[in-house]
């Protein structure tokens, strides 16, 4: 009998701790939002042209990545309600009709690092709802010593 209350009350403040992060996590704003006051983020853009240029992507924070275009051209990227996959991507696909990513074509998003691995839910078509140029070297003004790199006083993990 002991037993069985033993694991009740450890099933009960595991149930409890979840819900606590799950409040947390909503009260944080989600996508673009979350970098308003980043001097990182730079202005909208309408699209990304020479898509064949992209070479890389890191993920940001809940539905946004940021994808690498050649040596210095950076992009955040973020996409509509809610890609699952993409925190956990390992490969991305460009889905778009011309040579230029744009607002609605999609990212196709991979768990496996070499595409599809016919795994259900292992590809996720994400619809792309705002682009935004992306500048990780941006430096913010400080009070008391000039520039300071603004990575420094980020709290996102994004480098």
């Amino acid at each position: 009998m002991t037993k069985k209350y033993m694991i009740l009350s450890t099933l009960l403040a595991i149930g409890i701790t979840g819900c606590a992060t799950s409040a947390d996590d909503k009260d944080q704003p989600r996508g673009i939002a979350a970098y308003a006051d980043d001097v990182r983020l730079g202005e909208q853009t309408d699209k990304i042209c020479f898509t064949r240029n992209i070479d890389g992507f890191r993920s940001a924070m809940r539905n946004t990545v940021i994808l690498d275009r050649g040596v210095n051209d950076e992009y955040i990227v973020e996409v509509m309600g809610g890609c699952q996959n993409l925190k956990w991507a390992q490969a991305i696909e460009l889905d778009s009709n011309m040579s230029c990513l744009s607002k609605f074509d999609n990212l196709v998003v991979y768990d496996s690092a070499f595409g599809t691995n016919n795994t259900p839910g292992s590809v996720e078509r994400c619809p792309i709802k705002s682009i935004h140029k992306w500048n990780r070297d941006a430096k913010e003004k400080s009070e008391d010593d000039g520039m300071k790199d603004k990575e420094e006083l980020a709290k996102s993990p994004v480098k």
